[in-house]
Order: C-alpha cells, then structure tokens, then sequence
C-alpha cells in the first residue's frame, strides 16, 4: 500500500499529466475498492454523497469530524489518491487551520475549499464571502499543511461575475493554491479564458453531456462524477426488490446478469488476503 505522502505526489503527477483523469466519487470503502479495481487512477471524496448516504440535504449537516472518519475510512482501502470535499473549511480561517490538520491525517492527498457563506442545500441562492477572507482562509491552509505534497484546491461558487471569479482564482494560486476549481456552470468560453491566465491544474465535476475527452480540451485536469455510483447501486437494488418482491426469491434476478461472476470474486476477496497474512505471521498457537 502507497503511504499518504506517495498517494500525494500521485495525484499531483496525474493532474500535471496529459492525460484526463477521471476521479469517481465514492461513499464507502467498498466502492473505493471497486473504483480502483476497475482501473480509476483517483477517487473523489464528495460532501454531497456522504450527506445522502446518511440521509441528509446537502447542507453542511455532517461535521467536520464526520467528514474525516468517512475520509480515513476511502484513503486506508485504497491505494490511489483520495481528493476530499472540505467544503467552507467548517467555519472560519481558526476552523480553517484544523480542517487541514484533520484531514491531511486522515492519509487523503488533498482536498478543495470554496468560499460560500454556508451549505444551504441543493438549488438554494448562494452567497459568497469577500475576497480577502476567501484568500486568507488559502493561505491559512496552504500554511497549516505539513506535507508539502498534501494538494488544496481553491473552489469559488462566485459564478455571475466572472471578472471577480478570475481575480479570486489568481489571488489564492498566488496565495499558494495548487490549483482552482472550474464549475460547468462557467461556461465553456470562461474555462478557456482562465486556462489561457492559469498554468496550475483545473478540477470541478464533469459537465453534464460532456465527455472526460471534451472537458479535458476545455483546459480540465481532473473530472469528479459525484453521485452516479449511489445512483447506480441504488437503481439496482430497488430493481431487485421488486423483482424479489414479484418471484418471492432473489435467485430469478440474478439470472443471466453480465460480469455477475467478477462482482462476486471482488466482493469474497474483500479483507481476505490481509486477514490470511495476519493469522499465518501472528496467529500460531
């Protein structure tokens, strides 16, 4: 297993890199396994997925000390870079300085941080701190981090005003920022004019109808997918309900299911390998 500080230097390589990387956002361990089973090379760990695996409006409802079990929890199964979601930094620049603490410790190898004044949920008005306080809270982070390799992601919600979303950006790349967050909601024609001012790397999810291939050309580096793999598993298991509902056993869903055999080889083999070296070096009686 990759230790924190290599997964770090992973991820910065990967965003330097020319190829598009595609970072999957995943709630629970397992899903972080599969990711990197398949072939993902990052993982994205997305505020809004935790809040809806534990039933809550994407508000600001988990804790800080919530978000950084949930962190742990992805970056110690996975051998490939968690990028973490640390939304506002959880108050002000004081809570600023603890998020970067909590979360470098929690072994993920980087995170973003935006400027709202708070979650209010999904399609709710957004309101934006000032500037100023939004590059301190930058170069409080950027000055807190005791890895060098630990990667902050300057994140503005300031969308109606592009000017002023481009002066923040510059500000807090110059405040340290290893790179800046670009929503789809900008635009194509503003992504291009801020890479054409920006060398550091671009994040932000992956446009709704946009391929990686497209983003990537708009000026992006790296693609986050948030909500997709609860979405599919979710789908998934109320269809298989019904289907258990309507048969009165779950073997008729299963049926002729495509790669079902693989899913089951990847689920057994969960935990087996380490448990197996364990008792062989330690467990003799």
């Amino acid at each position: 297993m990759r230790t924190p500080t290599e997964k770090r230097k992973m991820l910065r390589e990967l965003m330097a890199g020319p190829k598009m990387i595609i970072a999957p956002a995943c709630g629970m361990p397992i899903e972080a396994r599969l990711v990197q089973d398949v072939g993902y090379q990052a993982i994205h760990g997305a505020g809004s997925v935790a809040h809806q695996i534990s039933v809550y409006e994407d508000a600001g409802l988990l804790t800080l000390t919530e978000m950084v079990q949930r962190m742990t929890a992805l970056s110690e199964v996975a051998d490939i870079p968690v990028m973490a979601d640390a939304d506002t930094g959880f108050g002000n620049v004081a809570n600023v300085v603890r998020t970067i603490r909590e979360y470098e410790r929690s072994g993920c190898a980087g995170l973003h941080l935006e400027d709202t004044v708070a979650k209010m949920g999904y399609g709710a008005e957004i309101s934006v701190i000032s500037r100023t306080e939004f590059v301190n809270k930058i170069k409080a982070a950027v000055d807190t981090r005791v890895d060098e390799s630990f990667v902050i992601i300057a994140r503005s919600e300031n969308r109606a005003d592009f000017a002023e979303f481009t002066d923040r950006m510059l500000e807090c790349l110059e405040a340290g920022a290893d790179g800046c967050w670009v929503s789809g909601a900008l635009g194509e024609d503003n992504i291009r004019a801020l890479r054409k001012r920006v060398k550091q790397p671009f994040m932000g999810v992956l446009p709704r109808g946009i391929t990686a291939d497209q983003f990537k050309d708009w000026g992006a580096n790296l693609g986050v997918i948030p909500g997709s793999m609860e979405l599919a598993a979710l789908h998934a298991q109320r269809q298989f309900l019904k289907n258990m509902q309507a048969a009165g056993s779950p073997a008729p869903y299963f049926e002729d299911i495509e790669g079902l055999d693989e899913t089951r080889k990847f689920v057994a083999r969960q935990g087996k390998e380490e448990f197996e070296s364990i008792m062989k070096r330690f467990g003799g009686v």
